[in-house]
């Protein structure tokens, strides 16, 4: 049978654009699609600082190891640590398993904080947090400190969901800077500080 010039025109037309549409369905069925979280900077220090209901004042010194105790809802990672204390100054910051026996720290940064009241992050080697692990983020000073405290008399309203991060409680401990120790006291009528996180979740 002989072929014309038109049929095969469209013979060909037809084989390469099979082609086409199999190579794009090809390349979509090896497409994979990546989702970086964004980070949650400060958790803590935005949930306290930002909504209202807290009074925050700046009371005397003394020297103590203390911080907040906190959960995730999505895995991931705490990247970095930070402070936010009222003087300017150089502050130890330490994460800790809160279920870790004995209690050593996940990650530490020594953070100098150019001014009073500034945010300030320390770079640590990222440290993997899990929903079904508590944590608590301490810091070390002898200077004077944020008291954080609700504006209507009685405990704070844990948990206090700031992102990803929940609030749990807050403790402290007495203790000169050296050696470190894990804060044991318990005490819900108020927040001291500050110590926090970035966390980034999977």
């Amino acid at each position: 049978m002989k072929m014309t010039n038109l049929t095969f025109r469209t013979a060909v037309f037809s084989l390469f654009a099979g082609s086409i549409l199999s190579l794009a369905v090809s390349c979509k069925k090896d497409k994979e699609i990546v989702t970086i979280q964004p980070l949650q900077s400060a958790p803590i220090s935005s949930a306290l600082f930002l909504n209202g209901f807290f009074t925050i004042t700046t009371p005397g010194a003394g020297s103590y190891e203390y911080g907040t105790v906190f959960q995730v809802t999505k895995n991931g990672k705490i990247t970095r640590l930070a402070c936010k204390m009222p003087t300017a100054g150089s502050y130890r910051v330490t994460l800790w398993d809160t279920a870790a026996n004995p209690k050593t720290p996940l990650a530490q940064a020594t953070i100098t904080q150019p001014g009073n009241g500034v945010l300030t992050y320390g770079t640590i080697t990222p440290v993997n947090v899990t929903t079904t692990g508590t944590y608590l983020v301490s810091i070390w000073s002898n200077t004077n400190w944020f008291e954080i405290r609700p504006i209507v008399a009685g405990p704070l309203p844990y948990p206090i969901t700031s992102g990803d991060i929940v609030l749990k409680s807050y403790q402290w401990v007495g203790t000169p800077q050296s050696p470190i120790k894990y804060p044991t006291n318990v005490d819900n009528s108020y927040i001291a500080g500050m110590a926090d996180v970035e966390f980034q979740a999977n």
